[in-house]
Order: C-alpha cells, then sequence, then structure tokens
C-alpha cells in the first residue's frame, strides 16, 4: 500500500476503534517489510493512536521511527499529538517534558499549533503556572491559545480567572468564536454570575454567532444553574428539535435544584426514550427531596421498562431505603446487586453500610463494612456514625483508632461522628482529647457541630462550669446554640445561678428563636421570675410562633 493511498484512508477513518485496527495493521507491515512512510502518513498514524485507548504507542512510534531511526522529520503536525497523548497519563509526564525539549531544539516552540497543544499539556497535567508562562511568551496568540487556557482554568474550577481573561481576550481585539462562548457560559453557571452570562448571551447575538447546540447547553446550564428556570424554560422551548438528552437533563437537573421536583417529574414523564441519566437524576432529585417512595417506584419502573442500573443510581436506591427504615427492602436492593454484577465500589458499600444501620441492622452494617476492601473515609466516617447512633461509643472509638491506623485522614464529618458518639456514651475524657487532636494533629478547624457536641458532652456530665468556660473561648457566632445547650442542662441539674448568667448571655446576643424563648420561659418559670417569663412569652407571640406540645 503506497504512502499517499494510505494517508487518504487514513484520514476518512472518523472511528477512532477502526482507525487503531488499522493503524495497527500498518504499523505490522512498516516493521515486517521495512516499508517507509512520508511524516504526512505517520502524522494520521501518530493521531489515531492518541486518541485510541493505547496513546502510549504514539510515543513509543515517535521514538522508533522519528527520533531512533531519523527516517523522517517531525513538523508542527507531528508535536500536537504526541503532547495529546501524553495528556492521558500523569504518568507520561516525563515524556511530554522530553517532547517539549524537542520542540525548543528544533524552534517549533513558536509554532502558535504546537504552543497551544503545549499549553494543553501542561493544563492537563495541573501545572498551570507552566501553562500561563507560555501563554504569556506566546509572541502570537490566535483566540485557540485564549480558549486553551480558557478551558483549563474552568476545568480545573478557577472559574474566575476565565472572567478575566476573556476581558483581556476583548481588549486586544480577538473575535470570540462559539467554543469561548461555552466556555464562558460554564463558567458563569459555575460563579452563578447571572448578569455576566446574560451580557455574553448579548454579545452573542450582537455579532451574530449561529448557535450550535453545546452552546445552547451551555447556555441552558447557566440559567438553570443561576436559578432563572423562566429563561431556563423558554431557551429550552426555542431548541425544538435539536434539543437532546443532555438538554433535557439540564432542565430536570435545575428543577430539582429549585425543590421544584413535581416540574422535574413532569419533564421526564414527557420523555419517552430516557437514558441511565435521566433515570439517574430523577431518582437522586426525589431522594433530596425527601420522596423517597417516588425513588422506589421510579426504580421498579426503570427496570420494568428494561434499563440496567448504574451504581449511582443504587447509591440513591438504598439511600430512599434508609429515609424509609425499610430493611426489607433494602436487603432485596442488595440481593439485587449481587445478582446482577452491578460494581460495588466505595459508594455502593457505604450506601449499603448506612442502610442497614439505619433500618436497624447493626450487624449487617458492620459485616458489610468488614467486607468491604477499599473504604475512603466516607465509608470509615458512616460506620462509625452508625454505632454512634446506637450509643455504642466505644465500639465506635475502636473504629475511629483502626481508621486511623490504616493512614485515612479524618475529615470534619468524621470528628462530628465520633465526638457524637462520645457524647451518647458519656466519654468525656475521650471527647475532649479527640477535640483537642482534631485541631492539634490533623488541622482541622472545628464548626459548630464540633462545639455543640463538646459542650453537650460536659453539659450531660454536669460539669457545667467547664462547658461555660469552653463556649467563652468559641467565636461569637457560634456561641447561641451551644448556650442553649447549657441553659437546658442547667434546667436538668438545677443549677439556677449558672442558669440565670447563661440566659443573660443568650439575650444580649440577640439571636431569635422559638426553642430559646421556649428554654428562657420554663428556666425563669422554675426560678419563679414570672416577669421574665411574661417578656420571653411575649417575645414568641412577636414572632408568630407557638409552643408545641411535648416540647
Amino acid at each position: 500500500m503506497c504512502s499517499k493511498h494510505l494517508h487518504r484512508i487514513l484520514v476518512s477513518v472518523n472511528n477512532p476503534a477502526h482507525s487503531a485496527r488499522l493503524v495497527d495493521q500498518v504499523l505490522t507491515q512498516a516493521i515486517t517489510n521495512g516499508l517507509s512512510h512520508a511524516t504526512p502518513t505517520w502524522n494520521c498514524i501518530l493521531r489515531a493512536y492518541s486518541n485510541s485507548p493505547t496513546p502510549i504507542k504514539a510515543i513509543l512510534i515517535f521514538n522508533h521511527f522519528f527520533i531512533k531511526k531519523s527516517s523522517n522529520v517531525p513538523d508542527n503536525y507531528t508535536y500536537p499529538v504526541l503532547f495529546k497523548a501524553c495528556s492521558c497519563s500523569l504518568s507520561l509526564l516525563p515524556m511530554g517534558k522530553g517532547l517539549h525539549a524537542h520542540v525548543t531544539k528544533t524552534a517549533l516552540d513558536s509554532d502558535i499549533y504546537v504552543g497551544n497543544s503545549l499549553i494543553h499539556f501542561y493544563g492537563r497535567m495541573a501545572l498551570f503556572t507552566d501553562a500561563r508562562v507560555l501563554f504569556d511568551k506566546m509572541p502570537f496568540r490566535d483566540v485557540g491559545s485564549w480558549n486553551t487556557l480558557m478551558s483549563i482554568y474552568n476545568d480545573f474550577s478557577d472559574s474566575g480567572e476565565v472572567l478575566i481573561l476573556f476581558k483581556q481576550l476583548m481588549f486586544e481585539g480577538i473575535v470570540a468564536d462559539k467554543i469561548t462562548l461555552v466556555i464562558l457560559f460554564s463558567a458563569c453557571a459555575r460563579l452563578e454570575k447571572l448578569h455576566y452570562g446574560k451580557t455574553v448571551h448579548c454579545y452573542a447575538t450582537k455579532v451574530g454567532l449561529e448557535y450550535m447546540l453545546n452552546m445552547e447547553n451551555a447556555l441552558l446550564l447557566m440559567y438553570a444553574k443561576c436559578k432563572e428556570m423562566d429563561e431556563a424554560l423558554r431557551l429550552f422551548d426555542e431548541m425544538g428539535s435539536r434539543r437532546n438528552i443532555v438538554s433535557l437533563n439540564i432542565l430536570i437537573n435545575g428543577y430539582i435544584d429549585m425543590e421544584l421536583v413535581d416540574l422535574a417529574r413532569q419533564v421526564f414523564d414527557e420523555i419517552v426514550d430516557k437514558d441511565i441519566v435521566l433515570w439517574r437524576s430523577m431518582m437522586h432529585g426525589c431522594v433530596k427531596a425527601k420522596q423517597p417512595e417516588e425513588a422506589l417506584e421510579l426504580f421498579k419502573k426503570m427496570i420494568d421498562e428494561g434499563v440496567t442500573p448504574d451504581e449511582e443510581v443504587m447509591v440513591s436506591v438504598l439511600s430512599a431505603c434508609s429515609r424509609l427504615s425499610n430493611l426489607q427492602y433494602g436487603r432485596l436492593v442488595h440481593r439485587f446487586i449481587l445478582q446482577n454484577n452491578i460494581t460495588q465500589d466505595a459508594f455502593v458499600k457505604t450506601a449499603l453500610i448506612d442502610m442497614y444501620s439505619k433500618c436497624g441492622s447493626l450487624e449487617e452494617a458492620l459485616v458489610t463494612f468488614y467486607k468491604t476492601d477499599c473504604k475512603d473515609v466516607v465509608t470509615w466516617t458512616t460506620m462509625i456514625e452508625g454505632l454512634a447512633n446506637y450509643g455504642l461509643g466505644n465500639e465506635a472509638l475502636h473504629v475511629f483508632f483502626q481508621m486511623e491506623r490504616k493512614g485515612i485522614k479524618p475529615n470534619e464529618a468524621t470528628f462530628v461522628s465520633v465526638l457524637a458518639a462520645c457524647r451518647h456514651s458519656g466519654l468525656i475524657t475521650e471527647g475532649c482529647q479527640l477535640f483537642r487532636r482534631m485541631g492539634g494533629v490533623y488541622r482541622v478547624q472545628p464548626t459548630i457541630e464540633h462545639f455543640v457536641c463538646l459542650v453537650d458532652l460536659l453539659s450531660r456530665a454536669g460539669l457545667l462550669y467547664q462547658a461555660e468556660e469552653f463556649i467563652k473561648i468559641m467565636p461569637a457566632e457560634d456561641k447561641f446554640i451551644s448556650y442553649k445547650a447549657l441553659l437546658s442542662a442547667c434546667i436538668t441539674y438545677s443549677e439556677f445561678d449558672l442558669g440565670k448568667k447563661v440566659a443573660n448571655n443568650m439575650m444580649k446576643l440577640g439571636n431569635q428563636s422559638h426553642e430559646a424563648y421556649v428554654l428562657l420561659s420554663n428556666f425563669y418559670a422554675l426560678e419563679g421570675h414570672w416577669t421574665e417569663v411574661a417578656e420571653a412569652r411575649r417575645n414568641m407571640k412577636e414572632l408568630q410562633t407557638r409552643k408545641k406540645p411535648g416540647n
């Protein structure tokens, strides 16, 4: 097969899988028969491998036919596909840097096509400073250069920098294209910058950019994330037959994020051909909206329609079982997972542990936990929380210390769970030690949940004055909730002198809540201070609240 004919065939093949099979045959021929090909043909072969599941082959071919044999001279189309291949894995960073050195030696680093691919490579490797230095040093930048850098920042959650770069792009007189606007709308969606997004929308209309589906979906996402669902729905209707599954999913998730699950369900029910993504979104929305029965009903309907659930769907279904405390259904779901060989990743295992814990079968939760090979911090925290809720403080501490020995670093939620375990079981010394280690060893900043756990732990043990001293060192905005716990303990232990002090401090903080006034009223009633009781109840009426029976 001649080089020109082969070149035409490779260019015409769009399917990466077919292209990879073809170049495997070409490569075998070249090696066994000693055939030589022109650089453009090799570039096609390299491009095919860079898009294949084995991009490392592109690097190996380059090293053999271009470097070792020196039979071909690489050009400005050779290096971009190689940088793309290297960007597929962090392990290929050294190879990418080696290629960068080759580019510099051959003076191709000034080529804009090569420069853009270098920026993309360093960006995918999360070397943002290197990418930015390359961008700033480029002698000439086209819109592709700007898009590449903006895309990197947007992909790695620095969307604010995207907006700054766009202003610079406009200042330099570069005309934005459709890709620029897709990146911008995506950035505005993440930042929930509605006004900025509308301005960009007007700009796109003004310059007459023809809307493509990706741009419309990005704009739709921007309106949905900014909670402008009327605008989102108007755009959705205008899209008409151009809408795809992504468009539908954006609209459904927009309604779900605004807790308008019924509207999301209306859109969902009108879709004839639903894919797994839509089922997943709708079930997650039902669970999030505290409608677990609807989530389970959707799951049954999904199975009846022959759609195969994935791991994320099973997590939502198990969460629904947890909310309903439906152990029997939860066991059936677990059996379904096993029978259908659904991957039990850390998320599924954690959801199973949570379900069994909340459905009253701690034994099955523990069995699942210890059978889980790859436990992440969420898995450990879920098990600790389950034990804490059963009042098994020592057992929860045992799991926490096991976690430490395994080298898993606890996070904020872990410490809330383990401190709650100490609170439920009256483990004062252990709770205080854990609180100190949280900041001293793990550098976890205490939040209101941690403070309340420790205050409640001390208060329940009758160490009211120690609890008061602890509250004094807390941030002002977190004191009120802790004072409520302490005042409740003062009532329980008849510590009226301290209670007066706590009540005064609560009033000084000025926070108003029904529960706080109920506590104050009860405390003053026990003291026989009827004037203060009347004042607390008057304040309750002003808030238009009413004490519920039993509170």
